[in-house]
């Protein structure tokens, strides 16, 4: 999801739409291929970077943020280092559950998906 934050309108809209799109499917790619593992936004950045997508960090930062609010990822309480030296905070990929006697996939923790 693109958050248009400075008012852009028309052609430079839609591609910010798109260009967003594709960045929050690719780091949700990175988090399926390895369902167990946990992420900093940092190390996300330095998987995408080895992509060919190199990204400012306030994009990575803003695709995990969506990803969350959609129920495709989960902050945990686990932290590891940043790239400063910080204590960051790490995410993880929500697996699929089934809910239903219908064998339908729903998300794990809800939302709207993705």
């Amino acid at each position: 999801m693109y958050y248009n934050t400075n008012g852009e309108t028309g052609i430079r809209l839609s591609s910010s739409w798109i260009a967003a799109a594709k960045q929050d499917e690719l780091i949700l790619r990175l988090f399926i291929l390895q369902p167990n593992a946990t992420f900093t936004p940092d190390e996300i950045n330095e998987a995408c970077n080895r992509c060919n997508r190199i990204w400012p960090i306030t994009s990575i930062r803003r695709a995990i943020n969506t990803l969350t609010k959609h129920g495709n990822l989960t902050k945990t309480n686990e932290l590891r280092k940043g790239k400063y030296g910080k204590n960051t905070h790490t995410w993880k990929f929500i697996t699929q559950v089934r809910t239903d006697i219908n064998d339908t996939d729903t998300l794990g923790q809800g939302g709207d998906g993705f």
